[in-house]
């Protein structure tokens, strides 16, 4: 999961237009070289936003925790999203109906769920030992100045992380 935006139209900003701005990764570093930059993303610590800053991810043990830098004015909600080890994997076919050419697959349900879903400005996670993979996704109540859709809100998300249970 990474934040970027697809920025093809500089000069106007406009819902139908590809701008700047509009997501980007937010960087846990010691300093701003290139190499330590380069040396915390290849470890994963950093997270994609399009407006939301987080003031903690911590991932240890059992636990996966997430707490927002709260602006006036706004509320949030974080959900805990993820995988567990017995989904259905297989894929089904998604066919034109008239020609029957293959369009795409559609995946399981529990492919991606939410697991846990908290209003407010921070959230914990507790671990079951039945997922795959658990990351955050954090959505404010603040529309976003520049917006690829009507209404669309600021959101945080980050890096999948594995459970370390014993």
């Amino acid at each position: 999961g990474i934040g970027t935006d697809d920025a093809h139209n500089y000069q106007e900003q406009a819902i139908n237009r590809a701008n700047t701005g509009r997501g980007w990764v937010m960087v846990e570093s010691a300093d701003l070289s290139a190499d330590a930059l380069l040396e915390s993303m290849d470890q994963g610590r950093f997270y994609a936003s399009s407006g939301v800053t987080l003031s903690e991810l911590s991932v240890e043990g059992e636990r996966y925790a997430v707490s927002v830098e709260v602006e006036d004015g706004v509320e949030y909600v974080i959900e805990f999203i993820g995988t567990d080890r017995d989904h259905n994997p297989s894929p089904v076919e998604v066919l034109n109906s008239e020609s029957g050419e293959l369009l795409t697959y559609r995946y399981s349900d529990d492919i991606g769920r939410v697991l846990q879903r908290t209003t407010g400005n921070e959230a914990v996670y507790h671990y079951t030992g039945e997922e795959l993979y658990v990351r955050a996704r954090v959505t404010s109540s603040k529309v976003k100045a520049n917006p690829t859709s009507e209404g669309e809100k600021e959101r945080a998300w980050t890096q999948p992380a594995i459970p370390e249970l014993d």
